[in-house]
């Protein structure tokens, strides 16, 4: 068996330790926070108008019965 004849030539072209090092995990990972609070809060502003929608509708056909 041969041993592997590791030269200067093979030392010089490994990636250096800066190479190597991987970039940090909020830029691989980013969150989608504002994305997440913007949709949560459009759903809210949506539900708040359902909600005023369907009391509104709701008095209308049923509230002037009670108030007799």
């Amino acid at each position: 068996m041969e041993k592997a004849d590791y030269s200067e030539d093979t030392a010089r072209s490994m990636p250096s330790e800066e190479d190597m090092r991987l970039p940090p995990r909020r830029v691989i990972h980013s969150s989608d926070n504002t994305k997440a609070t913007r949709i949560f809060h459009a759903s809210l502003v949506v539900l708040l108008v359902l909600l005023t929608m369907g009391i509104i509708f709701w008095y209308q056909l049923y509230g002037e019965q009670m108030l007799k």
